[in-house]
């Protein structure tokens, strides 16, 4: 145990060092801030900016709507941004062979993914908890909170677990291709298969990718939350077999000196 918390802290001292933390949660807070208040001022700038009687057609600013922007702009930035940002764990280490650096100290490799997997967590907790708290601040000072807390709260958790998905994956795909651009070239096909297969109905809604927008529909009250709770598990049932499979391709891979 020892061990797993030394190496969690060498992680997240990397990721500091690496600014990975400061990238991460700059844009967060960018998302936080610009969610609400854009839909709060959007409408009225590009009035301003359009000529003299253009009729521009917004939806009407609501904490609903804002609500809709910043899961819109998780899904769009800031899930791309931890595709970036995580696509190099397993990868660089394995490329640049630094890692057998740690590996002739003996430690055992299902410690390194383990610990690779839990910092990251950790930055991508930070990261959506700090962008929270500043959506929520400005969405109740604009509109105040009308929205269900728990609907609230459980739509961010899944949207959530959609990213720690993210991370579990490109550790596996870092893990079997030892190279960075073949991880988020692999990540960003996956997921655009995903959204290919999400077009047929009767599978859409068991696809993890679902999630991003079932987080939307559960604030808009088009959906009941019970009605994720199936891809939710399978979700979370994909990121521990991804962990498996990527420990046990870690342990059977050869690492030349």
């Amino acid at each position: 145990m020892n061990i797993i918390v030394t190496l969690i802290k060498k992680e997240l001292l990397e990721t500091l060092r690496k600014y990975r933390l400061l990238v991460m949660i700059t844009m967060f807070v960018l998302i936080g801030v610009m969610s609400p208040v854009g839909t709060k001022y959007l409408g009225e700038i590009l009035k301003q900016l359009l000529p003299s009687g253009y009729i521009l057609k917004v939806r009407e600013a609501s904490e609903i709507e804002a609500y809709f922007q910043f899961f819109k702009n998780i899904s769009q930035i800031g899930l791309i941004v931890l595709i970036f940002i995580t696509a190099g764990l397993m990868a660089d280490e394995l490329e640049k062979k630094t890692i057998v650096n740690i590996l002739s100290k003996g430690v055992r490799r299902e410690y390194i993914v383990i610990s690779k997997f839990v910092s990251s967590l950790a930055v991508w907790l930070i990261s959506y908890v700090v962008s929270f708290m500043i959506f929520e601040y400005y969405t109740s000072l604009f509109w105040g909170n009308e929205i269900s807390l728990f609907n609230i709260l459980y739509s961010n958790l899944i949207i959530f677990i959609y990213g720690v998905l993210i991370i579990a994956l490109n550790i596996f795909l870092g893990t079997m291709f030892k190279n960075k651009i073949l991880t988020i070239v692999s990540c960003f096909i996956l997921n655009l298969i995903q959204m290919f297969v999400a077009f047929f109905p009767q599978m859409s809604k068991m696809l993890p990718i679902s999630l991003l927008s079932q987080c939307v529909y559960i604030i808009e009250g088009k959906i009941h939350i019970y009605d994720t709770v199936i891809t939710l598990v399978l979700t979370l049932i994909l990121i521990l077999f991804l962990l498996i499979i990527s420990i046990n391709l870690f342990k059977r891979k050869e690492i030349e000196q």
